[in-house]
């Protein structure tokens, strides 16, 4: 049987750029829910304008051709401007998002079409990871609030509608931890205000001392009583 071929790796995200050494460990995007308002929305206008662009001929019979055809083209603007609005709101709105590596929490907040903020933050310096989920329907779909949080007031970073935001907290929690458990000296720096759950910094070993072992003496052996014995002239 031929041997099973290894996963492929994980590919990084192009607005992080991995140091040697740095893997990817998840990314976080928004869930879906946060965009139904906002199509609900659009979806009512959408059918407001059909039904006045059906039924105003119909109550108003005095209009001649050309303003209905006015009015259609109306709605078709309308409606183009709609999808448009939608589309470019849905883009924005994917876009925003955080990036897990072993040792970096990337936050890219997409505040526009045209205008990206990105801020990054060391595991080193991530103090608490708390989520919050509220009411039946967070519940249900399963999404909330993200936070991660830092000793400093606005060093926080905050994902809204997160699927899933026990889960990724966790992983979260691992990443912190499995980074301050390969980097002893970053992780007794930050000891005194960092609290990783189930993880205790290493303790320093101290190398065993090398003993020399004494010198081992060449003494003659003991003369023999061998009456026997004669000695070589």
């Amino acid at each position: 049987m031929n041997p099973e071929t290894p996963p492929p790796p994980t590919t990084p995200a192009p607005l992080v750029n991995l140091e040697p050494g740095e893997q990817m460990v998840c990314e976080i995007k928004r869930h879906p829910f946060g965009l139904i308002g906002m199509y609900f929305m659009a979806a009512l206008l959408i059918i407001v304008l059909a039904l006045a662009a059906i039924f105003v001929p119909h109550f108003f019979t005095s209009i001649d051709k050309q303003v209905k055809l006015l009015l259609l083209l109306g709605f078709a603007i309308i409606a183009a401007f709609v999808f448009l609005l939608i589309f470019v709101s849905t883009s924005i709105y994917n876009k925003n998002r955080w990036i897990v590596t072993s040792s970096n929490l990337t936050e890219v907040t997409q505040e526009g079409l045209f205008r990206r903020q990105v801020s990054q933050l060391s595991l080193a310096n991530l103090e608490d990871v708390t989520t919050n989920q509220s009411g039946i329907i967070q519940s249900m779909f399963h999404f909330g609030t993200l936070r991660a949080e830092t000793a400093g007031e606005t060093s926080h970073f905050v994902l809204s509608f997160c699927p899933n935001p026990n889960g990724y907290a966790q992983k979260i929690l691992a990443a912190r931890e499995a980074f301050l458990r390969n980097s002893p000296d970053v992780a007794s720096r930050a000891n005194d205000k960092l609290n990783v759950p189930g993880y205790t910094p290493p303790a320093a070993t101290t190398p065993a001392p090398v003993t020399t072992p004494p010198p081992v003496e060449n003494t003659p052996p003991p003369p023999s009583n061998d009456p026997n014995q004669t000695t070589e002239s």
